[in-house]
């Protein structure tokens, strides 16, 4: 089975062709270094990416699909799915095409961009980053059995764990109680809430607040700069090695109002870091409460505030947590994780259909990697 996948992680793509039977190409626009993708143990080409109605997108990926003749063509997220579906008009002979959707906000009708990309009649399969997205999916319109849940992964797993020493160069002392995150700090991601939860927490002196990314909404600036925490906040902006410094955290804490599932979170448990969420999409999902960390109601600060609390107070809890969370990153999180879930959603697609992927394609998971 020949497989194009397009904007994809390059380690799925890794982990994808490791299968016996399955020859898969991976596709990026060239916004992406293609030193790193090089790094890994995949084909891969590059294209121009851009816009969903680029000209030149379109014209390179139909160029790639006639020439690959692949069965499936796998594009993730909005802009290269709208590339796929508009390169393969007219094609005598379409491959299959499966989307993956990262995010839980419903699709419109009225949106001409949801009409080239996930709502086009000839997407034949949705591979879905949580059960929320699919869920979002199904509420859309999309039929419930052409949406599947395979989740996500990291693009590439921290290479190193600093741990505390690496927030000295922060003034951090290194007996505080750290409660960080990383994220692009727009309103969705409710890091404005974790800071009015800082300064219902603020009679406990020893915890210190790592803000790490870009700040797009201005009220986290007015909460970090309140008298009752402000000397203990730490607003470091994007850091490259974001998913390294966060190990040096007690806690991660994601109290977004809406996510699919949350890439910075996946990092933080891979770090073996203690995470408090909200219940918002996918993240309960990732976080089983009371195993791997602690999930509150989305928007409900006296809630988040009382989490913090009971775990400043209860350091062996927090190891736990942490323990678990780094375990249950490495048994369903993985690069191969999410391949063997991809997989049946090809088949799926797949299935009925004069290829010479159906011959073989039911005994992949029985023959495994080579």
């Amino acid at each position: 089975m020949r497989v194009l996948l397009v904007n994809a992680k390059p380690l799925v793509v890794e982990s994808l062709a490791e299968y016996s039977g399955v020859d898969a190409l991976g596709v990026w626009p060239r916004k992406h270094h293609f030193g790193e993708l090089s790094s890994f143990r995949v084909r891969s080409l590059t294209y121009s990416g851009g816009k969903k109605l680029s000209p030149r997108a379109i014209w390179q990926l139909r160029k790639i699909i006639s020439r690959f003749q692949p069965d499936i063509v796998h594009a993730f997220y909005g802009r290269a799915l709208a590339h796929v579906n508009l390169a393969m008009l007219g094609m005598k002979s379409r491959p299959k095409t499966v989307s993956f959707r990262g995010i839980t906000s419903p699709l419109s009708r009225s949106n001409p961009g949801d009409w080239i990309s996930y709502q086009h009649p000839h997407v034949d399969g949705h591979a879905c980053e949580s059960d929320a997205v699919r869920e979002s999916l199904v509420r859309s319109g999309i039929a419930a059995d052409r949406c599947w849940t395979t989740y996500n992964t990291m693009y590439c797993p921290p290479k190193h764990r600093p741990g505390r020493a690496a927030l000295a160069q922060f003034d951090i002392p290194p007996d505080a109680f750290v409660v960080g995150t990383v994220a692009t700090m727009r309103r969705v991601k409710g890091v404005d809430l974790l800071l009015r939860a800082a300064t219902q927490c603020h009679p406990s002196r020893d915890i210190y607040w790592l803000l790490i990314g870009e700040v797009i909404d201005p009220e986290i600036f007015r909460w970090a700069t309140d008298s009752r925490i402000q000397e203990r906040v730490r607003l470091v902006g994007w850091r490259r090695d974001a998913s390294e410094l966060i190990s040096g955290a007690d806690l991660f804490v994601m109290p977004s109002r809406a996510e699919a599932l949350c890439q910075a979170l996946l990092e933080a448990m891979h770090q073996g870091v203690c995470p408090v969420v909200s219940d918002a999409g996918g993240m309960k999902e990732a976080v089983r409460h009371e195993i791997d960390g602690l999930v509150v109601p989305a928007e409900d600060v006296s809630s988040l505030v009382k989490a913090i609390c009971r775990l400043n107070e209860d350091r062996t809890l927090v190891a736990k947590f942490g323990d678990s969370a780094r375990v249950r990153i490495a048994d369903q999180f993985t690069p191969r994780k999410m391949a063997e879930r991809i997989l049946p959603v090809y088949r799926q697609v797949l299935c009925g259909e004069p290829s010479r992927a159906t011959a073989w394609i039911d005994g992949l998971q029985a023959q495994g990697a080579t």
